[in-house]
C-alpha cells in the first residue's frame, strides 16, 4: 500500500495556500512535511517510509520555525527613534475587530487600532509596531516620550 506522489504534492499545495491566508508559519511546516512525503513516494512505494520521511521533514521544519520565532522575539522593538512613529496613515477598510488595512508609504499594511476606527478614507497615526503590524492611535503621538 502506498500513496501517490501527486496526492502528497496536492496536499502540500493546499497547506501552502492555507498558510498564505493564515500567516502562522506552522502550516508551512505541514506543507514541508507533505512535500517530503511526496518526494519519498517518488522513490518508494512503502507507505511507512513515506510517512516516516514526512515526519522527519516536518520535525526539522518545526525546529527551524521555532528557532526563527525565538530569534524574532529577542529582536528589540522599535524605539522612539523610529521614523515611522507619528506618521499619518489612511484607513482603507476594516478587517474585523480591531484590525484594519491602511495605506502608508505607497503600499497597504495591516494595522491594529484600539477603539472605534474612523471610516475608510479617514486617518490615524502610527504609535508603534509589532513586526509588520502597525499599531495606530487617533491622536498624533508625542515624539518626546
Amino acid at each position: 500500500m502506498s500513496a501517490s506522489p501527486t496526492l502528497w504534492f496536492v496536499l502540500a499545495v493546499l497547506a501552502l495556500a492555507a498558510e498564505f491566508l493564515s500567516g502562522t508559519f506552522y502550516l508551512l511546516v505541514v506543507a514541508s512535511a507533505l512535500t517530503g512525503g511526496g518526494f519519498a513516494a517518488r522513490y518508494t512505494e512503502q507507505l511507512p517510509l513515506q510517512l516516516g520521511t514526512a515526519v522527519i521533514v516536518g520535525l526539522a521544519a518545526l525546529l527551524l520555525v521555532t528557532r526563527w520565532r525565538r530569534r524574532l522575539k529577542r529582536m528589540p522593538l522599535p524605539g522612539p527613534d523610529d521614523a515611522d512613529i507619528g506618521q499619518r496613515v489612511i484607513i482603507l477598510y476594516t478587517q474585523g475587530g480591531d484590525r484594519l488595512r491602511v495605506h502608508f508609504r505607497g503600499t497597504e499594511w495591516d494595522a491594529r487600532l484600539e477603539g472605534t476606527p474612523p471610516l475608510p478614507g479617514g486617518s490615524a497615526f502610527i504609535a508603534g509596531k509589532e513586526g509588520n503590524l502597525l499599531l495606530l492611535t487617533l491622536d498624533k503621538p508625542d515624539r518626546d516620550e
